[in-house]
C-alpha cells in the first residue's frame, strides 16, 4: 500500500523507478542542504522538480534565521506538488507552518514511543496535533509567536496561547522563533505577516529601537515583552510587571509589599519589570548583579541599593532578605546551569521567588526549600503575564 518512495537526489535504480511508475507510486526525490541555503538554491530546485512523475523534496539545515526566510521565499509561488522544510532549531517554524510552504508532508518523531527523532527539530505527533493544531491550521490564520534564544523552544507560552485560541474558536496560531538576531527575526516576521509576538531574553531591550511606539510601562521599565503589529506599525508593551505583581501577591498572600525588604538577583529585562513592580507595591529593595554598571543603573532608577557579586552583595542580602527574587538566566533549561547565589546561606525565614519555570525546580530553589524557606517558581508569573498578552493579541479575555 505504498503511496511514495523517498529517494536521495543522486540515487538511481531504474527497476525501482519503472516499477513505481507502473503501479502509480510516486517517487519523492529529495535533496538535503546541511550547511544552510546555498545561493543557487533556486536553480537546484528547478532541476530537482523537472520530472513530472516525481515529487521534489528540499530539506535545509538552517544555520541562521535568514536561511529559514530564504526557504519561505523560495516556495512563495510554487504550484507543483512538493515537500519542503528547514531542519534544526531555527527551522522549527517550517514544520508547523508546512501548509504555508505548500508542503505535502510533515515529518514527525516517534519519541513518545521510545524512538529518537530521525532529523533535528522533529516533533512528536502529540505536540503537532494538540499544541500546534496542525490539522486545523490554514495559511490564512493569524500567526503569533515568541522571540528568544534557542531555549525558547522549551517555552510553555505556545501551549498556553494555542489552548486559549482553540477554546475561543480563534483562527490563530502561536509558535516559538529561536533567533540569531532581532533583525533576522523581523525580516521573517514581515514575510510571514506575524501579527504579534512575545519577547524574551536576550531581546527585551534589543527590540526597543525597532518599535514605532511603546506603552508608558515599557518606557518606564526600559524593556518590552510584547509587540503588536498594526498595519506597518509595531507597538511595544510590557506585561511582565503585571504578571510578577499578581503572582508575588498571591505567593506572599499580601495585597501590598510595603516595607518588605527584597533583593533582586539580576539586572536584565525581567529584573527591570520586577523592580518596577516592587516599587509600585511599596517594597524596599536592592539589586545584585554580576555587572556592577547594570546593577547601579537599574537601582538608581528606583532609589534602591545595589552591588556587584562582591562582599557588599553578601552584606546587602543579609539585610534585604524577606523576599529574594531571582531573575537571571542561571538555572534556565537549555541555558547556564548553576546557583547564582551559591555563597548565600539561607536561614529558613526567607521567601524565594524564582522567575524561571523550566525546569520547575532549580538548584537554588532546592537549596532554599531544604533550609525551610517558602519557594515558588515563575509559572504563576508566566500565566498572569500571558493572560495580559492574550488580551493584546486577540482582544479577548483568556478563557478560564
Amino acid at each position: 500500500n505504498f503511496s511514495y518512495i523517498d529517494l536521495e537526489y543522486d540515487f538511481q535504480i531504474p527497476a525501482i523507478q519503472e516499477a513505481a511508475r507502473t503501479f502509480g507510486i510516486k517517487i519523492i526525490r529529495s535533496r538535503h542542504f546541511m550547511n544552510g541555503l546555498p545561493p543557487n538554491a533556486g536553480k537546484i530546485w528547478e532541476e530537482l522538480g523537472s520530472k513530472p512523475y516525481e515529487i521534489p523534496k528540499l530539506a535545509v539545515q538552517a544555520k541562521s534565521l535568514a536561511d529559514v526566510d530564504g526557504v519561505f521565499r523560495l516556495f512563495e509561488n510554487e504550484k507543483k506538488e512538493h515537500i519542503a522544510l528547514s531542519m534544526g532549531e531555527y527551522g522549527f517554524c517550517t514544520r508547523i507552518l508546512a501548509e504555508k510552504l505548500g508542503s505535502s508532508l510533515v515529518y514527525a518523531a516517534g519519541s513518545g514511543f521510545g524512538f529518537e527523532p530521525a532529523a533535528p527539530g522533529q516533533l512528536e505527533p502529540y505536540s503537532l496535533l494538540d499544541v500546534y493544531r496542525i490539522r486545523e491550521y490554514k495559511p490564512d490564520w493569524k500567526i503569533f509567536g515568541i522571540l528568544g534564544a534557542s531555549n525558547v523552544l522549551h517555552s510553555m507560552s505556545p501551549a498556553i496561547h494555542n489552548k486559549g485560541f482553540s477554546k475561543l474558536g480563534i483562527n490563530s496560531l502561536y509558535l516559538p522563533f529561536p533567533a540569531d538576531s532581532e533583525e533576522a527575526f523581523l525580516g521573517l516576521a514581515e514575510r510571514l505577516d506575524i501579527q504579534g509576538f512575545s519577547v524574551t531574553a536576550p531581546y527585551k531591550e534589543k527590540i526597543l529601537p525597532y518599535l514605532d511606539s511603546i506603552s508608558a510601562e515599557t518606557e518606564a521599565i526600559g524593556a518590552c515583552n510584547t509587540v503588536i503589529k498594526r498595519g506597518k506599525h509595531l507597538a511595544g508593551y510590557n506585561t511582565d510587571a503585571y504578571g510578577f505583581s499578581k503572582a508575588v501577591k498571591a505567593f506572599l498572600n499580601l495585597d501590598s509589599l510595603h516595607g518588605v525588604k527584597t533583593t533582586i538577583i539580576g539586572a536584565g529585562g525581567a529584573a527591570r519589570a520586577v523592580a518596577f513592580a516592587l516599587k509600585g507595591l511599596g517594597a524596599r529593595a536592592c539589586i545584585i548583579n554580576r555587572s556592577m554598571a547594570k546593577a547601579k543603573k537599574l537601582a538608581e532608577t528606583y532609589g534602591f541599593e545595589w552591588s556587584g557579586m562582591t562582599e557588599r552583595a553578601s552584606e546587602l542580602l543579609g539585610r534585604y532578605n524577606d523576599l529574594i527574587v531571582q531573575t537571571s538566566s542561571v538555572g534556565l533549561e537549555g541555558g547556564l546551569d548553576g546557583d547564582p547565589i551559591e555563597w548565600y546561606e539561607f536561614s529558613g525565614k526567607e521567601a524565594l521567588f524564582e522567575t524561571i519555570y523550566a525546569p520547575p525546580e532549580t538548584i537554588l530553589m532546592k537549596r532554599a526549600q531544604q533550609a525551610g524557606c517558602r519557594v515558588t517558581n515563575g509559572l504563576g508569573m508566566l500565566k498572569a503575564q500571558a493572560e495580559a498578552q492574550f488580551k493584546l493579541f486577540s482582544g479577548e479575555e483568556y478563557p478560564l
